[in-house]
């Protein structure tokens, strides 16, 4: 008899546990035969753990005789707060089959710990202890210890910035560190710190609308400083993500009902649908090749998607939008002064995915009667590629010499293709991009030796690595294992911590690693992301950046990589000019939990100088 998933009618119950925590925005779509079952825990304190568990039941809630048991994602211990919690349930991995008219789920949020949201720079460490809402002003406090030795931390007003999920940009107006003011938004406040001193610090910021309880990204550029034989200066970014506002004088915490949402879910097919979803655009009306001109800064984005199977997901820019039943999307998009690129992204429940660009000039009304080609030129030197040459070091093991440590088929081949995707679509040059088939310890550090002595501080950096991968639980270590390694000693092995240090060494001004095997989490500085950043290309690039994305955290990769699979054919069907390394991980990172075991994460390379920008691939004309 042939297991299906057959479910017409899905209802789900939230259970609201505390009086000012809500589970909100519950939605469910199928992914090939996974559900995935996406949710919002709001109005939580800031560091709040929760247990979550997530029952079914078939008799429309008499009774929730299914445990949903065989699903990954935001589900069990240790799950925060935010929005866009993801769960995604293999169904007939627990149960025959799932159908019926009837069939209800209760999410069972328990409140755990507060583990208060940390960051590390330098041997500094950043505790955020809370944001409140106090009429026009937002209020962020953290405690700040040195873990090291004695030092001077410096913030600037002007980069200690809040974006909220409209990435509307807030910067400090005023800000206290321990006894040292600064009042004004050109304001440096600088403190000695001691070792193991520890310190608040409480930045404060002019709301004018707009925020709602809930940041986006609280972030600051700091600088660490400690005379030697001289000034030596270092600089990065400390940053929070999917923070939740307290509210001061504002009645906010209102006990919520559950929630209840009725989603209609197709039956799982035979057939395999491979045909990418077909876009149409209706406004704004675009003529040929030819840009459509506004005169508005808010546009309304309105179309249609078709498609064989269900879709799964519309976006526009980056950001999710809702469907109505005939596949109708629309949604408010904002745009700059000049040339404007509207990017639609869908996508189907098969993964099939396609892609269209369009163009809008934005012109202000003041300013009419200026020649188009005046703001085309302008325009352009904004956006003029300053960001340098662009190279990459590829390496992929499949054969080790030691025969107790198994050979791969793989890794080699998809060092070959991301190579290909690069060179034919992206503004890498041949002469520019290195690849290493099955290398010994002594050719990677020759590599990253040459890569450090021809680099600049305006180029870019790719370095990928495929293979196999090990973590020392016991001591806390990270390992590649090169061509050459012996599994019964550590001499040839490549720690983690070693390559952050070349990582940093190498000065440019972006650097992205992708780490196809295991990578340590010790030196990984992981973080939420989202679908868009919530900064511009153009801030993206200014501000340097070491980043990194992986296949799988501390587990064991497979031989055969879902995750390159999934990287290539983004790069591939990308129609953006530009694309952040944030934003093409969001873009398949979905594909790769509902097709393998592991998890992948992104995130930014601890201690190696990332001041919040991210590396961005340059589509060739």
């Amino acid at each position: 008899m042939k297991r299906t998933i057959s479910i017409v009618l899905l209802v789900l119950v939230c259970i609201v546990n505390i009086k000012a925590q809500n589970i909100e925005n519950i939605k469910v779509k199928k992914f090939n035969k996974k559900l995935n079952i996406f949710y919002d825990i709001t109005n939580e304190k800031p560091g709040q753990l929760f247990n979550i568990t997530v029952y079914c039941s078939t008799n429309g809630g008499l009774d929730f005789s299914i445990q949903v048991k065989t699903a990954k994602g935001d589900i069990g211990v240790n799950v925060n707060g935010g929005k866009n919690k993801l769960i995604i349930w293999d169904v007939l991995s627990d149960i025959d089959k799932l159908d019926g008219d009837n069939i209800v789920f209760n999410i069972v949020a328990i409140p755990e710990k507060i583990k208060a949201p940390s960051d590390n720079l330098e041997g500094f460490k950043f505790d955020l202890k809370e944001c409140k809402r106090i009429d026009n002003k937002l209020v962020c406090k953290i405690n700040i210890t040195n873990k090291g030795k004695e030092r001077d931390l410096k913030f600037a007003n002007l980069y200690a910035r809040v974006y909220d999920f409209n990435n509307k940009r807030y910067e400090a107006s005023s800000s206290v560190i321990g006894d040292v003011n600064g009042d004004e938004r050109y304001s440096k406040p600088q403190r000695k710190f001691e070792p193991n001193e520890n310190l608040e610090a409480s930045f404060v910021f002019n709301i004018r609308d707009g925020l709602t309880n809930r940041v986006k990204l609280l972030e600051f550029t700091i600088d660490v400083m400690e005379i030697t034989y001289g000034l030596d200066l270092k600089t990065g970014a400390v940053s929070f993500r999917d923070i939740s506002v307290e509210y001061s004088n504002i009645s906010n915490t209102t006990e919520k009902k559950s929630e209840v949402n009725s989603i209609k879910v197709l039956p799982t097919v035979t057939k395999v649908d491979e045909i990418p979803p077909y876009i149409t655009l209706y406004s704004p009306k675009i003529i040929g090749n030819k840009p459509a001109i506004s005169n508005s800064e808010k546009i309304i984005v309105k179309g249609n998607v078709k498609d064989d199977s269900k879709i799964y997901e519309v976006t526009i820019n980056g950001f999710p939008t809702g469907l109505s039943k005939s596949n109708n999307f629309e949604a408010e998009t904002y745009l700059a002064e000049g040339e404007n690129n509207i990017y639609l992204r869908a996508i189907d429940e098969f993964g099939n995915s396609s892609e269209m660009k369009y163009q809008i000039v934005y012109i202000p009304i003041n300013k009419k009667g200026q020649r188009y080609s005046k703001l085309n030129k302008k325009n352009k030197q904004l956006n003029s590629n300053k960001t340098g040459k662009y190279y990459a070091l590829i390496m992929g093991v499949n054969e080790y010499s030691d025969p107790l440590i198994n050979n791969l088929s793989s890794p080699v081949s998809d060092a070959e293709k991301l190579k290909k995707v690069l060179l034919k679509s992206y503004t890498f040059k041949p002469e520019n991009v290195k690849l290493l088939k099955n290398p010994s310890r002594e050719r990677i550090i020759s590599e990253l030796d040459e890569m450090n002595n021809k680099v600049t501080d305006k180029d870019n950096l790719l370095v990928y690595f495929a293979g196999h991968g090990y973590w020392e639980k016991n001591d806390k270590i990270g390992y590649w294992l090169p061509s050459d390694s012996k599994q019964q000693n550590t001499a040839n092995w490549l720690r983690n911590t070693t390559l952050r240090d070349y990582l940093r060494t190498i000065d440019t001004k972006h650097t992205l690693l992708i780490a196809d095997a295991c990578f340590s989490g010790g030196i990984f500085k992981e973080r939420k992301s989202f679908h868009q950043s919530a900064k511009s290309i153009n801030e993206l690039k200014a501000l340097p950046s070491r980043k990194a994305m992986t296949s799988g955290s501390l587990k064991e990769v497979p031989d055969k990589s879902v995750f390159l699979l999934y990287l290539t054919k983004r790069l591939k069907e990308n129609t953006h000019d530009n694309i952040s390394a944030e934003e093409l991980f969001d873009s398949f990172h979905l594909q790769v939990v509902n097709n393998s075991p592991n998890t992948p994460l992104y995130g930014e390379i601890k201690d190696t100088g990332d001041e919040g920008g991210d590396f961005i691939f340059v589509r060739k004309k």
